[in-house]
């Protein structure tokens, strides 16, 4: 009974943390809210072949912890060569005691823990018999010719679900129970006919990457019944189970290849569409009127669609039994991703390879998923296969993650560090797909700094609540209701089949460009909107419009709540058209004379008759019909968004991207430079501000009170950015700035000083062996040396010089490294001044500066590249794992003996910058506000 309490206290505190009560919360807008396990950035921490031992994963975690790393979400997978005797079994008494003693130790430690519920992905495993496997449909046409089939039967293997044979004239007969031992025992009536028959092959796929135990066929995604027999494999196992839960457990990318179908699809598809998919069998085979097989196949994608969605949340249930919560990817699905990603507590989006801002609507859906919930966290996969194995830098990474955070994501997961034994040689344990994050993985040294990075954007990005103008609606329909191949999936590597081509995506990237800030909405969340003294409302969370792109099907009760929210006082926007047919076939007649009663209500304010409208006819370039409080407007994009008063953020006209979030004093955002351009000027603000603050999320003691103005009733804060740069703006909207410290604004006071003299480079810390120190006036790649041991180093470097104060007038310097390969950390004077590990390498000179004899100490840390090279060229085995092995980057065999060697080192040139303070036009200095209008 206690057990009990104590997994329902578990869980209450677990949702109020995630889906309620903001992650941070700041004493002062000057001060960065205090971190936490939450804001800190997660890790997928691979437990290869689960040979795991209670010393490693206390030694790990320890190291992860300190290292900044928040939490971890245990995999496991394959294993590794040489190490089968400590395998461990998943789910075995003994795999749970080892799941036992991280849930205890990460809680002593400070360290959050996730789970998989599974090995490798999707779920799937040796309780997964051939009855609740993963499925898909066999289509096979047949025709007479001279009294026989022209093709074999399905075969047992192949189980059928229906025969239908249909003549050239119409007529149709189900013959499925006409077949006998695969044999067809039927004489056709006079006439040309073709059979259509339907089978299911169940056992299509087996889990991919499995870990010992966790063999098997895959989940069948479609099934109620099959999930819960495959998480009752689970209960069993902790049945004993004696210490914390899991924060969450967690469902990857839907990967379930092949899987189209389940076996009571036909009993499925009639309850939920109102018709027997049998009469119409023919149209998943393309065959018939295209109008009638583009309807029957928007029907069939409908009920796959809701078949996973009950799927997840049946497991989403599950898991709260349990006291945890559940976080899912649901891109890969043949469904509507957003309600999908919704099904969960945690919706989770992944960036592979690419960080091109073309993928920005498809990256929102998550995100858009969180907000429309009204919850907390929308987290990622991080950085999978962002560059080849050990050449990704802690730079690629904050380009990456500032890239992640401007599409909403704020809870950070890497991918990710594989579990290494402490006694593993260099480069310890590896997974095949690259950044590793752990101990040996490159990027470890500098790490620290970067997740301090990491810590301080998400404790603003976890706080308050999402603020977006505009929900923009995503026509699902339009993108199922197609003469298209039956299998569907929506997922990260065919965004240019179906989501570039769409009206959806040129409108979301429209808004994306101009600076307005949306989420995308489907008709499930549509739903639960209603109006609000003057603000479309849904979960608690608030927005300014309500956008339909050009589209051409809508479901009559979604065009019903439409009008609802016009007649209370909305102004519902329609993008080229108002949209006048129902998606599906069900009901077809009805439902289509059900939305032209609706549309009806919708007419020109000049115009006495309603406006009516066949599918297919033309309507007015512009139109604006007055219904009710409210009003429909339909007019190309351009036109709709002068015509409403919508808030944009003019800094991405100047190339500057933002996130922005409400807070209990105004506004926070998250702004970062993707130009190419530095930026120095007024910003002019979609909201409304009073003060503001600037907050640098590289260093921890850099905020301050901004200059801000009202103009042409805007409010402007002035900003400098460089490329590249990123910077926290917290604006207030009630009350002043106090007196307090001062965001220092400076400018080129003269040209750069370069510091030049004899540099000492002292090799302090690395493998496999530390190259001969030296002196140097002029700074080179430490592999240009002629010493066999600088070219594989893999380490750290001390360079140290000592320079006098330049002779010319300055307010303050900044220090600029030049070229770093691939992070540095610097002491002035003995007096550590912070750490550099991406553009722009500058760094404000704080400390006062003696006229003489200045001692500047720079450690610089390199990237492994060089060292696995070395390894790869002697042929020493470090590539000992199961299943994938290693591969590169092109899912081939990995080696890089080929590789050039890659710069390391300081490369300057080492510059001080002077600089000037300086008081843009009319600012008080006190209190940071220009007075002026």
């Amino acid at each position: 009974m206690n057990k009990q309490k104590n997994k329902l206290f578990a869980l209450l505190m677990l949702l109020l943390t995630c889906l309620t009560i903001p992650a941070c919360a700041a004493p002062h807008p000057t001060d960065w809210p205090k971190a936490d396990t939450q804001s800190r950035p997660w890790s997928r921490w691979w437990w290869m072949g689960s040979a795991v031992d209670e010393e490693s994963l206390t030694a790990s975690l320890s190291q992860y912890a300190q290292a900044g790393i928040g939490g971890v979400e245990i995999c496991p997978i394959y294993g590794v060569k040489g190490y089968e005797e400590h395998f461990v079994d998943f789910l075995s008494p003994r795999w749970v005691s080892l799941l036992e003693h991280t849930m205890t130790e990460s809680d002593r430690l400070g360290i959050g823990v996730d789970c998989t519920a599974g090995t490798g992905w999707p779920f799937g495993g040796p309780m997964v018999t051939k009855d609740i496997a993963s499925s898909g449909v066999v289509l096979k046409r047949y025709e007479f010719i001279d009294g026989k089939l022209d093709g074999a039967l399905p075969t047992d293997k192949e189980k059928l679900q229906c025969l239908v044979a249909v003549s050239s004239d119409g007529r149709r007969i189900d013959i499925t129970d006409k077949i006998k031992n695969d044999q067809l025992f039927w004489i056709p009536p006079q006439g040309t006919w073709t059979l259509y028959a339907a089978a299911v092959k169940d056992g299509v796929q087996k889990v991919k990457r499995p870990a010992p135990g966790g063999e098997g066929y895959v989940l069948d995604p479609y099934s109620v019944s099959a999930i819960d027999t495959y998480l009752g494999a689970f209960d069993k196992a902790f049945e004993k189970y004696n210490a914390p839960m899991p924060r969450s457990f967690f469902h990857d990318s839907f990967e379930y290849y092949g899987a189209n179908w389940t076996t009571d699809f036909f009993d499925q598809f009639k309850a939920r569409r109102g018709y027997d998919l049998r009469e119409h069998i023919e149209a998943l085979f393309g065959d018939g009127p295209e109008d009638i097989v583009a309807r029957v196949m928007c029907d069939y994608h409908a009920t796959i669609n809701d078949l996973h969605e009950d799927y997840l949340k049946r497991w989403n249930h599950w898991c709260r039994a349990k006291g945890s919560l559940s976080r899912n990817q649901a891109h890969g699905a043949p469904g509507n991703l957003i309600d999908l990603y919704a099904a969960s507590d945690i919706p989770e989006t992944e960036i592979f390879r690419r960080t091109d801002e073309a993928q920005i609507p498809m990256m929102k859906l998550s995100s858009s998923s969180a907000h429309l919930k009204g919850s907390t966290l929308a987290s990622a996969e991080s950085f999978t296969w962002l560059k080849e194995h050990y050449q990704a830098s802690l730079a690629d990474l904050k380009n990456a993650t500032d890239f992640l955070f401007l599409t909403g994501v704020n809870h950070i997961f890497f991918h990710g560090i594989p579990y290494s034994p402490q006694q593993a040689p260099w480069p310890g344990w590896q997974f095949y797909a690259s950044v590793n994050f752990g101990p040996g993985g490159g990027v470890w040294h500098g790490l620290p700094d970067y997740n301090a990075y990491v810590t301080r954007c998400q404790s603003i990005l976890q706080s308050g609540a999402a603020d977006n103008d505009i929900l923009l609606y995503m026509p699902i329909y339009d993108f199922w209701q197609k003469k298209d191949k039956l299998h569907m999936t929506f997922t990260l590597h065919n965004q240019h089949e179906w989501l570039y081509p769409s009206a959806f995506y040129h409108a979301a990237m429209t808004l994306w460009e101009k600076g307005y800030t949306y989420d995308a909405v489907t008709d499930q969340f549509l739903a639960q909107t209603s109006y609000q003294d003057g603000d479309i409302v849904i979960n608690g969370v608030h927005y300014n419009q309500i956008i339909i792109p050009c589209c051409d099907a809508m479901p009559v009760a979604t065009m019903q709540k439409l009008i609802e929210l016009t007649e209370k006082g909305a102004t519902i926007l329609f993008q080229d058209k108002i949209p006048v047919d129902v998606p599906g076939f069900g009901n077809l007649d009805k439902r289509k004379a059900d939305l032209l009663k609706l549309i009806e209500k919708i007419a020109p304010p000049q115009d006495t008759q309603p406006l009516k409208l066949a599918p297919g006819q033309r309507q007015p370039a512009f139109l604006k019909a007055k219904l009710g409080k409210g009003a429909i407007i339909s007019a190309d994009l351009e036109t709709l968004l002068k015509q409403v008063n919508i808030p944009r953020e003019s800094a991405m006209d100047a190339g500057i991207r933002f996130e922005r979030r409400r807070s209990e004093h105004g506004y926070d955002y998250f702004l970062v430079n993707r130009s190419s351009n530095a930026f120095d000027g007024w910003m002019i603000l979609g909201k409304p501000a009073q003060s503001a603050v600037l907050m640098d999320p590289l260093l921890d003691n850099r905020t301050g009170w901004a200059a801000l103005r009202q103009h042409n009733n805007a409010a402007q804060v002035y900003l400098q950015l460089q490329p590249g740069q990123s910077v926290i703006l917290r604006t207030m909207t009630d009350q002043k700035a106090p007196k307090g410290p001062q965001w220092q604004y400076t400018q080129t006071a003269g040209s750069p000083a370069t510091i030049e003299g004899i540099f000492s480079v002292e090799f302090i810390d690395g493998i496999p062996k530390r190259p001969q120190n030296y002196k140097t006036k002029t700074l080179t790649s430490w592999t240009d040396r002629d010493d066999k041991e600088a070219k594989r180093f893999f380490g750290t470097a001390r360079y140290t010089i000592t320079f006098d104060v330049p002779n010319q007038k300055a307010d303050g310097w900044i220090l600029d490294l030049g070229r770093v390969c691939q992070s540095a950390r610097i002491k002035l004077n003995g007096e550590y001044m912070g750490g550099l590990w991406s553009e722009p390498f500058r760094l404000p000179i704080t400390q006062t500066l003696k006229a003489k004899g200045n001692m500047l100490e720079i450690e610089v840390t390199n990237l492994a590249a060089n060292l696995i090279r070395d390894l790869d060229q002697r042929n020493v085995n470090w590539k000992y794992f199961y299943d994938i092995n290693v591969v590169n980057i092109d899912y081939k065999p990995f080696d890089a003996s080929g590789w050039p060697l890659f710069d390391s080192g300081l490369l300057g040139p080492i510059q001080l910058d002077p600089q000037k303070k300086v008081v843009p036009g009319g600012i008080s200095e006190h209190g940071g506000i220009v007075m002026s209008k």
